[in-house]
């Protein structure tokens, strides 16, 4: 088995781009359904939403197949990977953290 990363510059710029949206969109939707106490939560999702891309996209040989692929990227494996890593780091930090995955009742 060869790690052999075969993206140019515009799949790296793809791959990061969509690691930083997904640890975003993961923030806001903590904000929105539960508690969160760190607001920087948003990058170590990112970052492992990032890696979870760059291994689905890049070294699951079997997935490389996988159409479309643009500038050395498989686009829908680097996605379900950056999405499913993302999802596991956020539920992770966020119960580390002492927040929690469902929202409280505020008094009225």
């Amino acid at each position: 088995m060869e790690f052999v990363i075969t993206m140019n510059a515009a799949g790296w710029v793809v791959l990061i781009g969509g690691a930083l949206i997904i640890g975003i969109v993961y923030q806001l939707i903590g904000r929105l359904v539960a508690e969160v106490h760190m607001p920087f939560e948003w990058v170590v999702t990112a970052i492992f939403a990032f890696l979870g891309g760059l291994v689905a996209g890049q070294f699951v040989t079997e997935w490389l197949t996988i159409e479309p692929v643009w500038e050395g990227l498989a686009l829908v494996p680097a996605l379900i990977g950056g999405l499913v890593t993302g999802g596991v780091a956020a539920i992770v930090t966020r119960l580390v953290t002492g927040g929690t995955l469902i929202g409280h009742p505020h008094p009225a």
